[in-house]
């Protein structure tokens, strides 16, 4: 993991993923741990046709949160290790544009009729490490998906608003997924204190890190560790979404300024 570099789905992040002959499909690995312990992954699927039942992905020893950036198709579930001649069937889950789901530690999925689908995939270490058990909250009843969209926006920074995919209240005691929409404008550097992956999922602008700016689009995917300084600017006339999930869980408005002041729109919580 690179904070603060932007990665993007290139022949150099293409990893090893078996399809059938006639689907047209692509894996990237587009963030991984490093030399982080416990550290936050990315991976990203192009998909038309069908994956390999026998070869789905895994979940592991961590929560992946998908989000559905374009296409469609039917995603099946199963716990790590099913066998369909001797296990229950799959949970079969229809998805769209603006689907997020919640894949659970030690689940596996493969996806099947998929027409120019797009997943992007957050890895975040379950509690069997000591870093993540302490960074783990409350949660109640566990939602599989959301459609992004159908929730209340509420504000951060400035004029900026977002809309929360999972957290605690979804059942996710890890890791907080939302969108953020930002407007036309250039914001001061911040940092925060939970380590988060991002994705732009609409739109254009740029991430300035120090004196470095680099070039943001759909599809642009950064990592971002605890008390980073960093700015996405929007510099364009439309507005930019980004994708953000980030642990512990809480508030995606919880931003600081260089000098320790909670940004405009964030009350820090005791």
């Amino acid at each position: 993991m690179e904070p603060g570099v932007v990665f993007n789905a290139t022949p150099a992040t293409l990893a090893d993923l078996h399809f059938p002959t006639s689907s047209r499909g692509q894996f990237f690995n587009l963030i991984k741990v490093g030399n982080y312990a416990e550290g936050l992954a990315a991976d990203e699927l192009h998909l038309t046709g069908s994956m390999e039942p026998s070869e789905p992905y895994e979940a592991g020893s961590a929560d992946v949160y998908i989000y559905v950036r374009t296409g469609s198709g039917t995603l099946h579930i199963s716990q790590q290790g099913f066998q369909e001649r001797i296990g229950p069937a799959p949970e079969k889950l229809e998805v769209t544009e603006g689907t997020a789901v919640h894949i659970r530690s030690q689940e596996t999925f493969y996806v099947s009729d998929a027409s120019a689908l797009e997943l992007f995939m957050v890895k975040v270490p379950d509690a069997t490490g000591p870093y993540a058990r302490k960074q783990l909250h409350a949660s109640s009843h566990f939602t599989r998906s959301v459609q992004q969209g159908l929730s209340a926006a509420g504000s951060a920074t400035g004029n900026r608003e977002y809309e929360v995919l999972f957290d605690a209240e979804s059942g996710s005691s890890g890791a907080t997924m939302f969108v953020g929409f930002i407007p036309p404008s250039g914001a001061p550097a911040h940092y925060h204190l939970y380590d988060e992956i991002c994705q732009i999922v609409k739109g254009s602008g740029q991430l300035q890190t120090g004196s470095i700016f680099q070039p943001l689009s759909v599809g642009s995917t950064f990592s971002i560790v605890p008390r980073f300084l960093h700015s996405v600017i929007n510099d364009t006339s439309e507005n930019l979404w980004i994708l953000g999930t980030f642990r512990p869980e809480g508030s995606p408005a919880a931003a600081y300024y260089p000098d320790g002041r909670p940004a405009p729109g964030y009350e820090e919580q005791d």
